[in-house]
């Protein structure tokens, strides 16, 4: 028996299941993407399968609603695929282990993948079913949304005929989200020189955190350890030379990094106790700063091996952790059209060195496509300053709303016939594909809707069973 087999309802939770089986962090889509062409090929039901591995599944229109116009339902097949340090995983290869209690979903040790599996789940589910009524479907699953919505920039969406799009990305029942920011991907690359050093090397570690989704958690200002871990060497580097060996944090640049950690040596002559008391001094001023936003910071500090190291040179070592301080990082501004919505923001999600490289990886979101242009270029000078290379990539529009919208309007009264009330209609600063797809359809009438999810693109992910039961009884009944 599956973990998720009592849960209703059935086919939702089974294909939901079935989903999380199959490693599908982003990059890494093959056999997810393989997956949903033979579920297609299963049912005879028409699909294309393009180069950068999206799928769309074209579901036949029930009896008596032939003649009615096409939906299209759109979701993601990619997760951020992240685990607890002391869990042992391979998420490129190995299944989740799911977990319930009846009232929510998870997966032991690692994020769930609930953005977006519950999406796939539910247009498996609507296109096996035999009794759900619905209007032809055209089913649009796109690959590694998540680092760059990298399928939407791809796919070729000529062949659909409908243009109302329901996206099922979003993380809060009742709410029907109409408009995002835009956003893009910042890289600051520095070269650094590299020399043998004798001393002793440490590890010095950033953990403990919170993290979340940057869009949608970045307003609850959660501690970013990339951040905090060039703090530290900052602070540590003026009671002692230090010599960076590698820095490396974060999985990915749209999840705010919850551990960070870099090899640095010092001379035989620096006192352990006296960086561990740089270390503690620092933990504690920060354990103040972020409060109940972060409780659990912690900083490590753990001698490893004296001896002769190749390590960063002295001016490569500051430039790395100078630039992680100068370049800006979280909240820059708040919308002055709609209160409590970030307007502007950036995330330093991944700090990486490889061979003679130091990476830093940034997500930049604005609901203005000015400001974004402004930050970008702000970061660009700052990055140049240092020496340091810049690059930006997967730059993609804001979703704008719409004055008037059918589908809107349409799901508006069915939300208040099934619940008596009224639904959400909310902007969001983090980004869906809409946009993007709006600009290859023509006319494109476009909600996002999802089920209540917490902790999304951290190993605290959950998904709450009942909101995804409902919320895909309201998708049925929208359909119908």
């Amino acid at each position: 028996m599956g973990a998720l087999d009592k849960l209703e309802p059935k086919s939702v939770f089974h294909f939901f299941e079935e989903i999380t089986k199959i490693p599908h962090g982003s990059n890494n889509v093959q056999q997810i993407s393989d997956y949903l062409v033979q579920f297609a090929k299963d049912r005879n039901l028409e699909y294309i399968q393009d180069e950068t591995r999206n799928v769309i599944i074209f579901g036949n229109a029930t009896s008596g609603y032939e003649d009615k116009e096409p939906v299209i339902l759109q979701g993601h097949m990619d997760m951020v695929a992240v685990h607890d340090d002391d869990y042992d995983i391979d998420m490129t290869t190995d299944p989740l282990t799911v977990m319930t209690d009846g009232q929510k979903i998870w997966a032991k040790g690692t994020s769930l993948g609930g953005d977006d599996g519950i999406a796939v789940a539910y247009c498996l589910a609507l296109l096996d079913s035999k009794t759900i009524p619905h209007p032809r479907l055209e089913v649009v699953i796109t690959t590694n949304e998540e680092t760059g919505m990298d399928g939407a920039f791809a796919i070729d969406l000529s062949p659909l005929k409908g243009r109302k799009l329901i996206n099922i990305d979003s993380e809060s029942e009742g709410v029907l989200l109409t408009s995002c920011a835009g956003g893009a991907r910042f890289y600051a690359k520095i070269p650094v020189t590299k020399v043998n050093r004798s001393g002793v090397a440490y590890d010095i570690e950033v953990s403990g955190l919170v993290g979340g989704h940057s869009g949608t958690e970045i307003i609850k200002e959660h501690g970013n350890a990339n951040v905090l871990l060039g703090r530290i060497l900052a602070n540590v580097c003026q009671k002692a030379e230090l010599s960076l060996v590698c820095i490396n944090g974060g999985v990915a640049d749209n999840a705010i990094p919850v551990s960070s950690k870099a090899t640095v040596v010092v001379g035989k002559e620096v006192s352990e106790e006296g960086l561990k008391s740089a270390v503690s001094e620092l933990l504690a001023i920060v354990k103040n700063e972020l409060g109940i936003k972060d409780p659990d910071v912690c900083f490590t500090l753990k001698r490893k091996e004296e001896g002769t190291f190749d390590c960063f040179d002295a001016e490569s070592t500051k430039k790395v952790y100078r630039l992680i301080m100068a370049l800006p990082n979280g909240v820059q501004a708040m919308s002055a059209d709609i209160p409590g919505l970030v307007e502007t923001s950036l995330n330093l999600g991944v700090v990486i060195t490889k061979d003679n490289t130091v990476t830093l990886e940034y997500a930049v979101r604005s609901s203005v496509d000015s400001s974004k242009d402004n930050l970008l270029q702000k970061m660009i000078f700052i990055t140049d300053a240092f020496g340091a290379e810049s690059e930006i990539s997967s730059s993609y529009p804001g979703w704008q709303f719409k004055p008037e919208s059918e589908l809107r309007e349409h799901m508006i009264e069915v939300f208040c016939k099934m619940y008596g009330h009224e639904p959400k209609i909310q902007a969001l600063h983090a980004g869906v594909e809409c946009g993007l797809l709006c600009e290859k359809l023509e006319g494109l009438d476009c909600i996002s809707i999802g089920p209540d999810m917490e902790g999304v693109h951290t190993t605290s992910e959950k998904l709450s069973v009942e909101s995804a039961a409902r919320t895909f009884e309201y998708l049925c009944e929208v359909l119908k």
